[in-house]
């Protein structure tokens, strides 16, 4: 009981910084009276009602569209059957906890945990955006952190505290519910972890199928219309907080069909170069930085990625932060300070000044465009550093992490 006090103790200051945060962000809102406008959450709770109703979630009321696979329609149905306050409430004091369960992963713990996760959920913009809109990026954040990082535990089964699901199981229900997280998918077979790659392959279908039951014509119209390329983005993938490489390809040559061409395959080049450059770190033993370049390589990769989408800057900076020794392979100068000239300008994000709306994006100037490329350009300039840098530490064999002697302490505490 008094380990349960002292964690709810740690808990309760990034939660109400956290509720507040999500309900004053956007003008009009406030805290006392409860009123946020947390639209991406009502956009949740809509599809929900509407999959209860037998519709198809993917034709709203409203002027914002539900455009993820249909188990995330699936999962929203308890939202749509709560009252909005208690969803609203309960969804961001989950996404706070989400986020404090990342920051224990990499060995944050007691007062220093409630600290950091405060100065987090109050100083960082993704993290802030994240929770004013009622987003899930810090959910599908958490899933694959833990699931693939190792690291301390907050839940333990069995005596010897093993993990509760299958490494793999996670990850796939992230990308299950949003496309983007599959990257990680293709990373585990890329670093042999066969049992887990195969364990996240066999759920996501698992899953998917089971949506498919539930949902068979939204779930067709969803597959069929991916299939052939359409999104269901239109023209806002030119909007100026769209921070991926597509949009600034797009932004600058255009919405027609040789431009989306030549994006798309330059995204598919920045999702191998994040894999590469990933499997690199595991084979050292740095599983926490291999995650983290394929978290930045899916950001850059994906052909929308809003700066709210961008809370991966949140275990990159812990992964850039504890440096020290130990099993790890130590970090060279230049490579850690350009990873934190990309934290830096993620959270700053200067684009936010540019000329936006009506298609003023397409009328940028070299010069805005440059400022609004820039965080591609550091992102990808990250990734190759993460490719190249010389790393002298013992290789992880390729049965995986928990197969190397360097890693043997560090891999105790695996997920």
């Amino acid at each position: 009981m008094t380990r349960f006090l002292r964690g709810l103790l740690i808990c309760v200051a990034p939660v109400l910084v956290g509720l507040y945060v999500a309900a004053t962000t956007f003008g009009g809102g406030t805290f006392l009276p409860w009123r946020p406008i947390m639209v991406d959450l009502d956009v949740y709770r809509r599809a929900g009602t509407v999959l209860l109703q037998g519709g198809d979630f993917y034709v709203l009321p409203g002027s914002l569209p539900f455009l993820y696979p249909p188990f995330a329609a699936v999962l929203a149905v308890p939202l749509a059957l709560l009252p909005a306050t208690v969803a609203q409430i309960g969804w961001a004091t989950a996404g706070v906890l989400a986020l404090l369960a990342v920051l224990h992963r990499f060995g944050l713990h007691g007062w220093s945990l409630s600290l950091v996760g405060t100065a987090t959920v109050w100083f960082v913009e993704p993290v802030v955006e994240t929770l004013a809109f009622g987003q899930l990026g810090i959910f599908l954040v958490a899933l694959v952190v833990l699931d693939l990082v190792p690291g301390p535990r907050m839940l333990r089964w069995g005596r010897d505290g093993g993990r509760l699901l299958p490494q793999g199981t996670l990850t796939a229900l992230a990308a299950a519910v949003k496309l983007t997280p599959a990257i990680f998918v293709v990373y585990l077979l890329a670093v042999r972890r066969t049992r887990a790659f195969v364990t996240a392959v066999l759920t996501g279908l698992a899953v998917t199928l089971a949506s498919a039951v539930i949902a068979p014509r939204a779930s067709l119209g969803f597959w069929s219309r991916l299939a052939h390329g359409d999104t269901g983005l239109g023209h806002s993938i030119i909007y100026y907080t769209n921070q991926s490489a597509m949009a600034d390809v797009v932004r600058i040559f255009g919405l027609g069909s040789g431009a989306a061409a030549a994006a798309l395959l330059l995204s598919a080049g920045i999702a191998a170069l994040g894999v590469a450059a990933a499997v690199r770190w595991h084979r050292t033993g740095d599983v926490a930085m291999a995650v983290n370049l394929c978290g930045v390589a899916s950001l850059l990769a994906s052909p929308v990625s809003w700066l709210h989408h961008f809370v991966w800057v949140v275990p990159l900076a812990l992964s850039l932060a504890r440096r020290g020794g130990g099993t790890l392979p130590r970090l060279p100068g230049w490579f850690a300070a350009l990873g934190w000239v990309f934290l830096g300008w993620v959270i700053a994000s200067p684009f936010r000044r540019l000329p936006n709306g009506a298609d003023a994006e397409l009328t940028w100037t070299a010069g805005q465009n440059l400022l609004a490329s820039t965080t591609a350009l550091l992102g990808v300039a990250f990734l190759v550093g993460g490719l190249l840098v010389p790393l002298s530490a013992r290789a992880v064999t390729s049965r995986g992490l928990e197969a190397s002697p360097s890693a043997s302490t560090y891999s105790s505490e695996a997920a």
